[in-house]
């Protein structure tokens, strides 16, 4: 899958030695971690190094700026989540019906639901600053056009006659299920009621896997 293209090498950047670069990785996964667990209003310097078992003083070495490090922070989390979304969908072309391509993406949420869920609110913190940062915003308008154009891809594949409405419906239905079952317990009767309403999307838009079409 394309990826939202990362942000320019900042001037004032260290060049960072290889324990460096470990160092700061840890620091980017440990803002991620506290702004998932305690949101964007929670995240302080001293937090992110208390989670990174890091000196105060080194964070500033790496990140200018607490928007620095949010930046950056973002950065990295959306390149991971083109990843799940590739993975997610690399299945659905082989499915036979509906029912296939629906269970697929329904492992996707559930899995953003459960095993990935302080990663899933640290998204949607980031989306909801990125509508007071034009940074953050530019971030989320690139992480969103590369899912589209992915998801366009797949969509034509599957048998669509407007790959680009339907992908973004696809990518809409995804956010709004997650959005509405991030502060519910998951259960295996909410879980079905994902599984419906993604088949029942899948089926309207007249999608099916190359099994089904052959």
């Amino acid at each position: 899958m394309s990826r939202p293209r990362e942000s320019a090498q900042r001037r004032d950047a260290p060049v960072l030695t290889e324990r460096g670069g470990v160092r700061k990785a840890a620091i980017l996964e440990a803002a991620l971690r506290v702004i998932g667990d305690k949101g964007l209003a929670g995240l302080s310097m001293r937090a992110i190094a208390t989670e990174a078992g890091l000196p105060l003083g080194a964070l500033g070495y790496y990140f200018k700026t607490k928007d620095d490090l949010i930046l950056e922070a973002f950065e990295l989390h959306t390149r991971r989540e083109a990843d799940r979304v590739l993975a997610a969908f690399a299945g659905v072309e082989n499915g036979d019906h509906a029912d296939d391509i629906a269970e697929h993406l329904t492992a996707f949420i559930h899995h953003g639901l459960t095993e990935a869920r302080t990663s899933l609110v640290a998204e949607y913190e980031f989306l909801i600053e990125s509508t007071r940062r034009p940074d953050l915003a530019r971030v989320s308008r690139a992480w969103r056009q590369a899912l589209q154009i992915q998801v366009s891809h797949v969509a034509s594949r599957l048998g669509s006659d407007d790959p680009e409405t339907d992908s973004e419906i696809i990518l809409s239905v995804i956010a709004g299920l997650e959005i509405d079952h991030l502060s519910t317990p998951l259960d295996p009767s909410t879980t079905q009621v994902i599984r419906t309403a993604l088949r029942r999307t899948i089926t309207r838009l007249g999608l099916r896997g190359n099994a089904a079409r052959q």
